[in-house]
């Protein structure tokens, strides 16, 4: 986000500067006020993602802690739990509300139920190329969003995590969208996805990460929706092995610290943390994006999977008014007209 990393960075020191609330994870003396960011402070941050370890996302958390721990001389450093060990990214995000823990990886579609209006970033066939989303992320659509979810929740987006494109995959073969109707999909906890899977014919049904292959396994669902390098890493391709390329999303994943957290650092050590996420965040992006082309292509080789490319030409017009009837809602119509612009 180099384009606007000083404007975004200045506006964060602000809104973090006019919090009161204090961090849980600093030190008594920060948390009293005392300290003043002495040289000798220390400060621990607490950072999760629900994601299996050695993961692009958590790669990019684990670069945004070393560059945190260099860039701060040691004087705060980020404790990084993969793998949903802290809970779901609902509840890390409510653990952020409330100060009880500092950094998470949360979808979209996990923060709707507090921001609705930050579901433009994922609604299924809208953003369907790296260069339409470099263009969001690093423009002004980012920025107002963040702020709405700043001012909403005490949550503060640092940067974007995410470029992996999200595919389907079922229990049962698919060649299409034309024969996939009817069938009980899995989706995160938003409406926008459910309703956008379901004018496409999908029966969507809100399931847990941490409980979807089990679903997958037991029939609760018969497909669901994600990145190659997490059909890989948690194995979905098991119980699920027919994929289908639909390209549907490429992933927006902010990268978010609580409000309370950034106001209990001192003004150097603000900094030199949202530094680190921008320079994660372009780490974990790139990263993201070739694991993911090479575990496509590496799935299509593994025994008994199927990958099928569909015709998608479709599904926009499908989609389409799902788009425009949340954006009515959200008074966003301009903002996704500008999206679809991006395009090209």
């Amino acid at each position: 986000m180099r384009t606007t990393t000083t404007a975004r960075r200045a506006g964060v020191l602000l809104v973090a500067a006019a919090l009161t609330a204090s961090v849980a994870a600093c030190s008594e003396d920060a948390i009293n006020g005392e300290g003043g960011g002495a040289e000798d402070e220390t400060f621990t941050l607490v950072a999760g993602h629900q994601l299996a370890a050695d993961t692009p996302f958590d790669q990019g958390l684990d670069e945004f802690a070393r560059l945190v721990e260099e860039k701060t001389d040691g004087q705060v450093t980020v404790e990084v739990h993969p793998n949903a060990e802290l809970g779901t990214e609902t509840d890390m995000f409510q653990a952020m509300q409330s100060g009880t823990m500092d950094v998470a990886i949360v979808a979209p579609g996990s923060i709707a139920e507090f921001v609705p209006q930050v579901s433009i970033l994922s609604m299924p066939f809208l953003v369907t190329s790296r260069e339409q989303r470099d263009a969001i992320i690093e423009g002004s659509i980012a920025e107002d969003l963040a702020t709405s979810i700043e001012e909403t929740s005490g949550v503060v987006p640092m940067t974007y995590f995410g470029g992996g494109i999200r595919q389907m995959f079922f229990t049962e073969p698919a060649t299409g969208l034309e024969d996939i109707g009817g069938r009980l999909f899995r989706v995160q906890p938003s409406e926008v996805l459910t309703d956008s899977f379901a004018a496409v014919g999908l029966e969507p049904t809100v399931v847990a990460y941490n409980e979807l292959y089990n679903a997958l396994q037991t029939g609760v669902v018969g497909g669901a929706e994600n990145e190659s390098v997490f059909i890989e890493s948690q194995k979905f391709y098991e119980p699920a092995p027919n994929i289908l390329i639909t390209n549907h999303e490429v992933t927006i994943r902010p990268l978010m610290i609580a409000s309370s957290t950034l106001e209990g650092l001192p003004e150097d050590l603000r900094a030199a943390v949202l530094d680190a996420a921008d320079e994660a965040g372009q780490f974990e992006r790139d990263l993201e994006a070739e694991v993911d082309d090479e575990q496509l292509a590496g799935l299509a080789e593994l025994d008994g999977v199927t990958v099928v490319e569909a015709d998608t030409s479709g599904a926009i017009d499908m989609v389409r008014p799902v788009w425009e009837e949340y954006a009515g809602q959200w008074g966003m119509e301009d903002v996704l007209e500008q999206i679809i612009e991006l395009r090209g």
